[in-house]
């Protein structure tokens, strides 16, 4: 827990009349029938304050903050069992107030209903609201165009309005984006309430739950509000994967990667080796996104815990943001291909590794491998060409650790960060950041395909090589559920084992 201490500095009268007059009527006054020890109560009845030579009273409060400590729990197919789990999950102050789950509307259809019959099954008291879904010029949905002021503020009124008291629960069911709008509804309401996360997508159960972080966009950048607050339990059902597109899937992918790229080569080979040689098939394979979610969550935790001890639990979440959150929040702009957070921290990542090399503190071999185990896993590699050096510069000067210059955490090794000093951060002058932009930019292909490009031509290769379909390959997509059909577009899907 981490003590806050606030002071407040108040002038006082400097005639002596008046100084001796406030001094008699609060420092000696007899408050002997007020004290509270007679009402049981250990603490003080008054503080006494000080005057300084320079004539100011001074004062100070301090209390220890709320503890940020939050569960995890994995279990296949946990969301069909809420009857039995609901009371376990959520607290049970809870378990008479009004609650909320909020999800998105892809996952309303998906997975609401059984979620609100298993939780008022249990006895719970909930209600629902929902985010809205964009569907992308991709065919590829996303709900972070709603991670917003607007639809925080209309949450917040309706949630108010339908009624909570102080041990209401705010419960997410989605991604990321709305585990994040969770958590700083949780932190404002009522200036705190619980949390309960069910995320369902790769990116949730392999980063965004995972933290105490909590946050949504402003016009000029991602995460620029937000808090930190925790979640009570995060509740993973791996069962939820099957639903993902595959450039769903990589988005949590990229994220576990980031852990392996700072901190773990046998991280990096865990969750690239069976992609290198299996193709994008193996995201298909419960066992392998089960063992990435498990090892991606025993890696961050220790930077959550002990978070306050060193940079380097804040860097290394960070790794390849400072840049990606640029090259993402300028993907949903000015007619550019939108990006996942996922992809955009791929990239991100990997001009990280070639401001590493130009500060002489990684080799070649570790720019090498960025690009090479990122195009691997078949997230991009490269800045789109929509974007330019001065637009990403720009958006940087938004980030949270641009204080002078833009500060991040950078590799030595593969799988190791370097040091500075006794720090893990690096303050990096924009010349040096424009050259490894340029960098990365001069060793894009002159034709890159388009992210849904990349998308179908993986969705074929699954199908084709897929055994248990028995020879019917390909599905169109108008044979889906409406929500496939919203979700995609037109694009073809894999098989029928394959598909979501």
């Amino acid at each position: 827990a981490a003590t806050t201490t606030m002071t407040n500095y108040n002038s006082v009268p400097t005639d002596e009349h008046t100084q001796q007059s406030h001094t008699n009527s609060y420092a000696h006054a007899d408050m002997s029938s007020n004290s509270t020890a007679l009402l049981g109560l250990a603490q003080p009845l008054r503080t006494e304050g000080t005057i300084t030579e320079q004539n100011v009273y001074v004062n100070s409060f301090a209390r220890a903050a709320r503890p940020l400590s939050s569960d995890v729990l994995i279990k296949n197919g946990i969301l069909s069992e809420l009857k039995e789990y609901g009371k376990e999950i959520v607290p049970a102050r809870c378990h008479e107030a009004s609650n909320y789950l909020v999800t998105d509307a892809i996952c309303d259809e998906l997975y609401a209903g059984k979620v609100m019959a298993g939780l008022c099954s249990a006895g719970l008291k909930v209600q629902k609201l929902v985010v809205p879904v964009m569907t992308d010029e991709s065919g590829e949905t996303s709900t972070e165009p709603s991670k917003t002021r607007e639809v925080f503020d209309q949450l917040v009124d309706e949630i108010i309005e339908a009624g909570i008291n102080k041990n209401s629960c705010i419960i997410s069911l989605g991604g990321g984006v709305v585990n994040n709008i969770c958590g700083v509804l949780a932190a404002v309401l009522y200036r705190g309430i619980t949390l309960v996360h069910l995320t369902t997508t790769t990116m949730g159960a392999f980063d965004a739950a995972i933290d105490f972080k909590q946050g949504i966009n402003h016009p000029l950048g991602k995460n620029l509000l937000g808090t930190y607050w925790p979640a009570s339990t995060i509740v993973i059902d791996p069962t939820t994967f099957r639903t993902l597109s595959q450039r769903h899937l990589l988005n949590g992918i990229s994220e576990a990667l980031k852990h392996g790229f700072c901190q773990s080569r046998e991280l990096t080979d865990l969750i690239v080796q069976p992609l290198a040689q299996h193709g994008a098939s193996k995201l298909r394979d419960p066992a392998y996104l089960e063992a990435v979610c498990k090892a991606c969550i025993e890696i961050k935790v220790p930077t959550l815990t002990h978070y306050e001890e060193s940079d380097y639990n804040e860097m290394c979440p960070q790794y390849g943001h400072a840049i990606g959150h640029a090259v993402e929040h300028l993907s949903w702009h000015d007619g550019r291909e939108p990006m996942l957070h996922g992809e955009a921290v791929a990239i991100g990542m990997v001009v990280s590794a070639e401001v590493a090399f130009l500060m002489g503190l990684c080799d070649e071999q570790c720019v090498r491998e960025h690009y090479e185990f990122v195009k691997a896993t078949g997230l991009p590699a490269f800045v789109p060409a929509s974007m330019t050096v001065e637009d990403i510069l720009y958006k940087m000067s938004f980030d949270k650790h641009h204080v002078k210059k833009p500060t991040m955490g950078l590799p030595a090794r593969m799988g190791t960060f370097a040091k500075n000093g006794d720090s893990f951060s690096f303050e990096v002058n924009e010349e040096t950041i424009a050259e490894a932009l340029q960098a990365n930019m001069s060793k894009r292909p002159e034709t890159v395909p388009t992210i849904r490009a990349a998308a179908n031509a993986d969705a074929a290769a699954i199908a084709a090589a897929c055994d248990a379909c028995a020879g019917q390959r390909m599905m169109s997509v108008d044979k889906l559920a409406p929500w496939a059909t919203r979700s995609r577009g037109g694009v073809q899907y894999p098989c029928l084992c394959c598909a979501p």
